[in-house]
């Protein structure tokens, strides 16, 4: 029996192998592809650089020459060049100096007169230019028009072949999961120093930024809430408390675990409120299976998509934050977060709620709930009231709270705060040691991966490099490319995880929205909170799973409601984006 079974033993070992190294083969190929396609590293030396100004019948071109020089940390010497035709002034200002750094800029301000007068409102279609040395030609772009100036910014290409290698090479492993995604992201800062585009504690420095303490604290404080119950005490008290009525029940159920999902993973949420739902529905007289559907799918996709309405909720959300505070210096913080998420997830509950509704057309009389309902209360009573271990984590996350949505005022930063909490809960004895072998590490791991990818990607300059690549998209109206970037983001993450969808995409938007004329906050919020509108695909979050292993659906009958809203989540996000957050985005961030 033995000799007949090892021939087959050893066929399945040899088609794993097989099979590892077809993939590492395809690895390597994607890693050469992305090198051989890159743009080389702009090398120390004279450049030439021109500058096109044409209008109707009126062409103005500039030519100049700028040193790069890696031996200086900053631009020198600042020069003004005017270039005339007929009544038109073509004016430059440009630094004769810039550094050749990793990370450095390159940026010339440009100002074009009519009559003596300056000309207001340049379109980006008006200005072009080249900046060229031997076999380094790059096309330059606007990438800031304010009234009457226009402003070229752009990073200098360092490394820039390894860097868009390891994007190719490490998208792939992302998407395909042939390694868990968090062996996949240490290799990232493997590359980076082999390559030395930074050193070891650079390169694994975002593996515990202030972003990924602020998620690890939220995670301890979440299991603080799972392991003193306190979740269920809180829900099962505004529970007692909702009429019982099927529709404001379903509703209610579904806006509890939002909410919950803000502040707690989104998985916990589910965990929470799925089995809660599940009790309270077996206690109804007759089984009604199209309610059960509605009411499980509903917390489901509430889970996820209440991640989108704080900072901490879900880790697109701190990519975003993280990278443009990189990129311009702008600063979100945790109280500034609730103007971009709750919109987005206010419009949305109800959308969903109500097509959902529509689309499984539950018929429940409200004395079984009721009945039901008296259930929950009776559970309840049970309880009596708070423990001490509920009071002191209650009393941590309000006092935690309460500092996140006043940093404005302390100054002290949403990660410091957060692992305050953590360390309070850890001294009053409400998360032990081993709590900390219960956190997602493997999400930790890939969400610093992630932030050291896009780091890479940016400082670069292969976002500079993509995003002017892309500039084929001017002349179309901005609300169109904001749906045509979510778009992009939808369906990267149909097949990526959320985190790994945002590190990818929002080092490059940023720089485009610039050419674009988009706002670069405007640009990678709504990649972001795109990158976490996952419905159709089972596996796709940990609460659609959570919802499929209650054996009640089929994995068609969720894509096809998945898909519907997926859909709708964009045009909610385009519409929320180009209406209110453009307008109003002046106040929030001065």
């Amino acid at each position: 029996m033995t000799s007949k079974k090892n021939p087959h033993y050893w066929d399945q070992i040899k088609m794993v192998e097989r099979k590892k190294i077809f993939y590492l083969v395809v690895t390597i190929i994607l890693f050469l592809v992305g090198y051989f396609i890159a743009p080389s590293s702009m090398e120390d030396g004279v450049y030439d650089v021109k500058i096109v100004f044409q209008r109707e019948n009126v062409k103005i071109t500039g030519k100049f020459q700028v040193t790069l020089d890696s031996s200086i940390s900053q631009a020198s010497n600042l020069q003004t060049a005017n270039f005339t035709t007929d009544n038109f002034l073509l004016q430059i200002s440009y630094n004769q100096k810039y550094s050749g750094k990793l990370n450095s800029k390159i940026y010339f301000l440009i100002t074009v007169f009519e009559n003596e007068q300056p000309i207001k409102n340049l379109k980006i279609q008006e200005i072009s230019g080249l900046m060229s040395n031997n076999d380094t030609h790059i096309k330059l772009s606007p990438t800031a028009i304010k009234e009457n100036q226009v402003e070229i910014n752009f990073r200098v290409l360092k490394q820039s072949k390894i860097a868009l290698g390891l994007l190719f090479m490490i998208s792939f492993l992302w998407l395909s999961e042939i390694v868990p995604l968090a062996a996949s992201s240490l290799v990232i800062p493997v590359i980076i120093v082999i390559f030395r585009i930074d050193t070891a504690s650079g390169s694994l420095s975002q593996f515990f930024s202030p972003v990924i303490a602020l998620f690890l604290a939220g995670f301890l404080m979440a299991e603080a809430m799972k392991r003193t119950k306190l979740d269920q005490y809180v829900s099962l008290q505004i529970l007692s408390r909702v009429p019982a009525n099927a529709q404001i029940l379903a509703l209610a159920l579904m806006g509890m675990t939002a909410v919950f999902s803000m502040f707690m993973s989104n998985t916990a949420a589910a965990a929470v409120f799925i089995p809660l739902s599940i009790t309270l529905l077996d206690n109804l007289e007759h089984e009604n299976p199209e309610y059960r559907k509605m009411v499980i799918l509903g917390i489901a996709y509430s889970a996820t998509l209440g991640g989108i309405g704080s900072l901490i909720g879900t880790p697109p959300n701190l990519i975003a934050v993280e990278f443009l505070q990189g990129f311009n210096g702008t600063e979100i913080t945790f109280l500034e977060w609730f103007f971009f998420g709750l919109p987005v997830l206010v419009s949305m509950i109800p959308i969903m709620f109500g097509y959902l509704w529509i689309r499984y057309k539950p018929s429940v009389p409200n004395e079984e709930l009721r009945e039901a309902k008296n259930h929950c209360i009776t559970a309840l009573r049970e309880t009596h009231h708070l423990t001490l271990d509920q009071i002191i984590v209650a009393i941590v996350f309000v006092i935690v709270f309460s500092l996140w949505l006043t940093t404005q005022i302390h100054g002290i930063s949403a990660g410091i705060i957060a692992i305050v909490g953590a360390v309070l809960l850890y001294f009053t004895g409400q998360i032990k040691e081993k709590d900390l072998n219960r956190i997602n590490w493997n999400a930790l791991i890939t969400f610093g991966g992630g932030l050291t990818l896009g780091l890479t990607i940016l400082r670069t300059g292969l976002a500079d490099w993509i995003a002017l690549q892309l500039g084929i998209l001017k002349g179309i109206p901005p609300i169109i490319t904001l749906l045509i970037l979510g778009a992009v983001a939808l369906l990267l993450t149909a097949i990526a995880s959320n985190t790994a969808s945002a590190s990818i995409l929002v080092p490059i938007v940023m720089p485009l929205g610039l050419i674009l004329g988009l706002d670069p906050v405007l640009t990678a919020v709504v990649v972001s909170i795109v990158c976490s509108i996952d419905f159709a695909i089972v596996i796709g979050t940990p609460p659609t799973m959570i919802a499929y292993s209650t054996g009640i659906y089929k994995v068609k009958e969720i894509f096809q409601i998945g898909i519907f809203l997926d859909l709708i989540g964009l045009l909610v996000v385009t519409v929320i984006a180009w209406f209110f957050y453009q307008n109003f985005l002046y106040l929030i961030l001065p």
